[in-house]
């Protein structure tokens, strides 16, 4: 949606369905055991990208969407001194849906080298153009694919395919908030498959569908439902086991990980507006030639409704982990940490030996509002380790009234106490006419560089875009 790679959108904002109108949607409570016993209302809550107004949206039928930005980018050349170019920006997007179950939403950010500053890069560009860095990578042929989705969450099959903004796997003991499109040259479509049936709920996590990277997976027992056909005791009594591999092999190589987690989940009460969990987990990475390192965690979860129909969700944990294991080690920073696990020039976060001790992890989302009135959403995620570090994500967003201007803000700060790296970044949207609006963005950006090391710059974008949907 942006004039730029960043992740402005995590844990905020996912296209969805096309004849969606803009609404803070809810994950139905199905019949099937719930994600995260379950994943609450607010931490599945999107800004959905608006409908044009009086465009036809709803129905079981065939739906289409159309749309095309373009503006001006201001993007660093991503080499160490280098200087700020100046870009063409053009994103044109197609979409089909049919009725709930089925997304398809095609589309390509194309950047175009307009001045080149120091260094020259324009002549390694295709056709002088178009970014090289771009699509030089099997991986950057999915960012083609914005969306697909066969099926429904909550239903036995339920196949998705998109970038990944704020993707958690389970409870989020080894994939919380994570992002694939940290990384300014990296641009995978990841996938997940979701399989339900009776008391099990099976997810499998691939962080690009076209190249080896991380690949995760977790099983979810309801053992409540497994014991008995009684209702009241579905969702009360949950057991998760989860594993994770980072093959490291595009976006760059990086070192391989292999980590493993087991879980439970007890429901201490369950009401109408609210409901809380008593949670207990262990988790282990493997080393060859290594002794595993282990953690352990305790927390309550609680996620509720309040009268006036605010939805707010709230974990705390505390954690005893260190060495080279942590829990959410694949998280929002991931991208980045894969090469630097701190600041900008350390050794990768595979590599990062943690001081055994204890640590304090709290996440906390907030949801208010609905298409006809402001729209807020907040989330922040943050770990304290004994030894003064401290690791955050926060995010917020709102959307007033009519869905005609939102705003967007995102940064993941990284080991601040310690040496400190800052992600940040910011969109507007203004929609002008009924299918016509302006868009501006802008944020810090982290580069890659063959030696593992990152390159910090800035960039900053403006632009117009018009869309159609039937």
């Amino acid at each position: 949606m942006t004039g730029a790679p960043f992740f402005v959108l995590l844990a905020l904002v996912s296209t969805q369905q096309p004849e969606a109108g803009s609404t803070i949607e809810e994950v139905p409570n199905e019949e099937a055991p719930s994600s995260g016993g379950g994943a609450s209302s607010v931490t599945t809550a999107r800004l959905d990208e608006p409908a044009p107004p009086g465009a036809r949206t709803g129905g079981e039928g065939f739906g289409f969407s159309a749309q095309l930005e373009a503006g001006a980018l201001s993007f660093p050349s991503g080499t160490p001194g280098g200087g700020q170019d100046l870009f063409a920006r053009v994103y044109p997007a197609l979409g089909l849906t049919k009725g709930e179950t089925f997304v398809l939403r095609l589309g390509a950010n194309l950047r175009l080298r307009v001045v080149d500053a120091e260094p020259k890069q324009q002549e390694l560009d295709y056709g002088g153009y178009l970014r090289r860095e771009d699509w030089d990578e099997l991986s950057d042929a999915g960012q083609v694919v914005r969306m697909l989705r066969i099926g429904q969450e909550g239903r036995p099959f339920f196949l998705r395919v998109e970038p990944f903004v704020d993707e958690t796997l389970g409870r989020g003991y080894l994939v919380n908030r994570y992002s694939n499109v940290l990384s300014p040259d990296y641009h995978p479509a990841g996938g997940t498959v979701t399989f339900v049936k009776g008391a099990v709920r099976a997810e499998v996590l691939a962080s690009d569908v076209l190249a080896a990277r991380i690949f995760a997976a977790e099983a979810l027992l309801d053992i409540g439902r497994m014991a008995s056909e009684d209702a009241k005791r579905f969702d009360r009594y949950l057991l998760r086991l989860s594993a994770a591999h980072e093959a490291g092999r595009a976006g760059g190589t990086s070192p391989t990980m292999t980590l493993a987690s087991v879980g439970g989940d007890v429901a201490l009460y369950k009401g109408e507006r609210l409901r809380t969990w008593a949670l207990l987990g262990g988790g282990a990475r493997f080393s060859e030639g290594h002794t595993p390192d282990f953690g352990g965690l305790l927390g309550l979860a609680m996620e509720g409704q309040t009268s006036s129909g605010t939805q707010l969700s709230v974990t705390l944990q505390g954690r005893k982990q260190g060495g080279t294991f942590r829990f959410g080690m694949f998280g929002p920073d991931y991208e980045l940490g894969r090469f630097s696990g701190v600041g900008l020039s350390e050794v990768p976060l595979a590599e990062e030996v943690l001081p055994s001790g204890f640590s304090g992890y709290l996440e906390l989302s907030v949801a208010q509002g609905g298409p006809d009135r402001l729209m807020l959403l907040g989330s922040l995620a943050a770990q304290y380790f004994g030894f003064g570090r401290t690791d955050a994500d926060v995010s917020a967003g709102f959307e007033l009234p009519g869905a005609r201007t939102r705003v967007l803000a995102h940064a993941v700060l990284t080991a601040v106490g310690d040496r400190p790296r800052y992600s940040l970044g910011l969109e507007v949207r203004q929609r002008v006419l009924n299918h016509f609006y302006a868009w501006g963005s802008g944020g810090t950006v982290h580069f890659p560089q063959p030696d593992g090391t990152l390159v910090r710059g800035v960039t900053a974008g403006l632009g117009v875009g018009v869309d159609f949907q039937r």
